[in-house]
């Protein structure tokens, strides 16, 4: 009787997508990351994301709900990551590996992020870090990267998360399906 009872309102409970958050700074290819892994095609429109925006990604046997974060509107949005980051099963951080200028200015981002999220994400929650453009002659390497934004005195501050730093390319998609790889097997929830 119960099966019976139960079909009629199975259509009412659906299993919730795994939440990835992907932020960065502004021009750092989010978007053009989220069109590749959603459509395999290149975006053609370049025009800042005001706010956020989400997309299901059909990945392998999973589906992932994609919130992006818009760089532009970073530091007004922070009142808001609390409703964010509810239940999320792994964070995205976009880098642009060609952007020496302002890689200082992302990791004092991504040093913020992690502050205002402390206590509201459990501490195994993977981070993958994308460090985006890697195709542009004199980009920095994943390891440059990684030594830049100090991601290991991340660990001293008791954040006991997974760091994974892959090099991508969002127009060619190089590095893109590694980097989910690596997410979909670190993440818990997923």
């Amino acid at each position: 009787m119960g099966m019976s009872l139960g079909k009629p309102f199975s259509g009412f409970y659906q299993e919730i997508e795994p939440r990835i958050v992907l932020f960065g700074l502004d021009a750092t290819g989010k978007s053009s990351i989220m069109h590749k892994l959603k459509t395999g095609q290149v975006l053609t429109i370049n025009m800042p994301t005001i706010g956020f925006d989400v997309e299901s990604i059909k990945y392998k046997d999973s589906t992932l709900s994609f919130w992006e974060m818009g760089g532009q509107q970073r530091y007004k949005l922070f009142p808001l990551w609390k409703h964010f980051i509810q239940e999320i099963a792994g964070l995205v951080f976009v880098v642009d590996s060609t952007d020496r200028d302002r890689i200082e200015e992302a990791k004092d981002f991504l040093n913020m992020v992690i502050d205002e999220i402390h206590g509201s994400v459990p501490d195994n929650v993977a981070v993958l870090v994308y460090g985006n453009k890697h195709q542009v002659p004199g980009a920095m390497s994943a390891s440059e990267i990684s030594n830049k934004l100090d991601l290991t005195s991340l660990r001293n501050k008791n954040w006991q998360r997974n760091w994974h730093v892959q090099s991508s390319c969002a127009f060619c998609g190089d590095g893109l399906h590694e980097g989910l790889d690596w997410l979909l097997k670190n993440a818990e929830r997923i």
